[in-house]
């Protein structure tokens, strides 16, 4: 309280009170109290008549000045909760602010571009800012205004022994459900930098273009849209770099000579050693055509690491608005980034509004989800079968592929003249992009590690739904 009063002496440039306006303070916050106890009778008429008696010869007269309420006296419960709130804020007692927020809470702080959704996304989130932010580093309400279901906040920040903090002034708008938990929060900041009326003409100059623009212009439209623009422009530079141009190795692929193709073919009929398995077994009459194992072994490896990527998107929720989700999945499976990009494309375009009108919802990030039952088969069956296809590449076919020395030289020299060769690690250096982005709400080890730490992230069961976390723990 002390620290909210100095905030308030030096945002409306008064001296600090006289040890009368001080009593008047205090008076009015006992009156505002709904929860403390009635002042005695007597003691409230001594304290009249002690304010009625004039002052001595000789004293100087007490400055009259218009006494605000202070921020207490602030009435309703959704003001009661931004206090609340605050107050634990301040000791950093998340275990009290996950008391005060629902479960479906949107926080949107704006020097954010997206809210944090949910108790425990908002959660983690404090967790973050309780790590790096200084212990001294506090709060102070200046106005607070509400009624039952809604509240307005000013604040600024100080730290130590009340240094005002620069550039901390802002602002909260506060909203409670129907049970009176904090269901929406949106922070605004004080901008460091001030272009004053320059923004008049910025804005001048924008409202055309924003107005021809339409909802397209809306942030929350506008990023997404130009993410899947982005893609589409890397799909574009994919098709011409694979199929089109001649800077990268060997012919562009609408030339690719005939024996290239040919190998092409039988490695997929013998995908995964399917039908050399089943041969032997004399339970396949297709007959088995075997190539180099380096050709064989990079053709699996890309193949099992895409098959990966289906219990992800089968459960990725930024994918719902895509149909025949069934059909992307074998395509993408079995022709990589040629479908790949384009998946991803309209994955990051804006989002369907909702029928009842309105903004757009905003999936859960990538990661977050929980697979179905099979993704934990597929992230164990795929791990193996790129394991398989690195051992295969040292040891596999040593009628063909000769020893380490040959092998390496094979390698080199595909990679330097055969363009399909080329695109299958072009492929591998595209999937290491595309499972970071896909698993952008796991832990970094999942995003970051091709192929096993999508096949853990699988092997798990995904991201169970959201991480709960326990309140004052470390997030991980």
């Amino acid at each position: 309280m002390l620290q909210c009063q100095r905030g308030l002496g030096r945002s409306n440039g008064t001296k600090p009170m006289q040890s009368a306006g001080l009593r008047g303070g205090i008076r009015l916050l006992r009156r505002a109290a709904p929860t403390g106890p009635a002042r005695p009778a007597v003691a409230a008429a001594a304290t009249t008549q002690q304010q009625q008696q004039p002052p001595q010869a000789g004293a100087p007269a007490a400055p009259q000045r218009a006494q605000a309420p202070p921020p207490a006296a602030a009435g309703g419960r959704a003001a009661a909760a931004c206090r609340r709130f605050y107050d634990a804020y301040n000791v950093r007692d998340l275990a009290a602010i996950n008391d005060l927020i629902a479960d479906d809470i949107s926080y949107h702080d704006l020097v954010y571009e997206e809210p944090h959704e949910g108790r425990a996304g908002v959660m983690a989130w404090l967790e973050k800012v309780r790590q790096y932010a200084p212990d001294d580093l506090k709060f102070v309400i200046e106005d607070l205004a509400g009624d039952d279901a809604a509240a307005g906040v000013k604040w600024h920040v100080e730290c130590g022994e009340g240094v005002f903090f620069p550039f901390s002034r802002g602002c909260s708008f506060v909203r409670l459900d129907a049970e009176g938990k904090i269901v929406s929060v949106r922070d605004v900041v004080e901008p460091a930098m001030k272009p004053g009326d320059s923004t008049l003409q910025l804005l001048g100059t924008l409202t055309p273009l924003i107005r021809s623009l339409g909802p397209a212009a809306d942030p929350s439209n506008l990023g997404p849209a130009l993410n899947s623009a982005a893609l589409w422009g890397v799909y574009a530079a994919y098709l011409g770099s694979v199929m089109f141009s001649t800077l990268p190795p060997g012919p562009p692929a609408w030339a690719t000579p005939g024996p290239v193709l040919a190998e092409a073919f039988d490695e997929s009929v013998n995908i995964f050693w399917i039908n050399e398995l089943l041969s032997n077994l004399h339970l396949s009459p297709i007959p088995v055509v075997p190539h180099h194992p380096v050709s064989e072994a990079i053709f699996n490896f890309v193949i099992a690491w895409s098959v990966m990527f289906v219990p992800v998107i089968w459960t990725d929720a930024a994918a719902k608005k895509i149909s025949n989700k069934a059909a992307w999945c074998t395509a993408i499976a079995f022709t990589t980034n040629i479908c790949f990009l384009p998946f991803l494309a309209l994955r990051a375009a804006p989002e369907p509004p909702p029928p009842a009108g309105g903004p757009a919802p905003r999936p859960a990030p990538g990661g977050t989800q929980a697979v179905p039952g099979w993704g934990r088969f597929t992230g164990a069956a795929c791990l193996a079968l790129c394991a398989l296809s690195v051992g295969w590449a040292f040891l596999g076919r040593p009628e063909l592929g000769g020893g380490l020395a040959e092998r390496a030289d094979y390698l080199t020299t595909e990679f330097g003249s055969n363009r399909v060769f080329w695109a299958f690690f072009l492929d591998c250096g595209l999937f290491s992009v595309w499972q970071a982005l896909m698993l952008s709400g796991a832990g970094a080890g999942y995003r970051f590690v091709p192929v096993l730490g999508m096949a853990a992230w699988l092997l798990k069961g995904g991201g169970g739904g959201g991480e709960s976390g326990s309140i004052g723990s470390k997030s991980g």
